[in-house]
């Protein structure tokens, strides 16, 4: 979570692109997920301005019991910004 002060001027998406570029060059990762329930809209919105597309739904048991998606970005290949 970010600080209010700094919430909607992209700081938690800069940092989720920082976390995928680490994810491929330091650990040869290819893929990451993340799930966000559907009540949390700045969540969802960060993954996708990082790169990331759903990719089906999210048990509510990885969620607090709340419904959700899986989002999904190929860190092979370079986000739009």
């Amino acid at each position: 979570m970010t600080a209010q002060h700094a919430s909607g001027r992209g700081v938690a998406t800069a940092a989720v692109r920082e976390l995928c570029r680490l994810a491929a060059a330091r650990h040869g990762l290819r893929t990451l997920r993340a799930a966000a329930s559907h009540q949390n809209v700045a969540s969802r919105k960060v993954l996708t301005k990082a790169g990331f597309a759903p990719a089906g739904p999210a048990d509510p048991a990885h969620l607090g019991g709340k419904a959700g998606t899986w989002y999904q970005r190929d860190l092979m290949l370079e986000p739009r910004r």
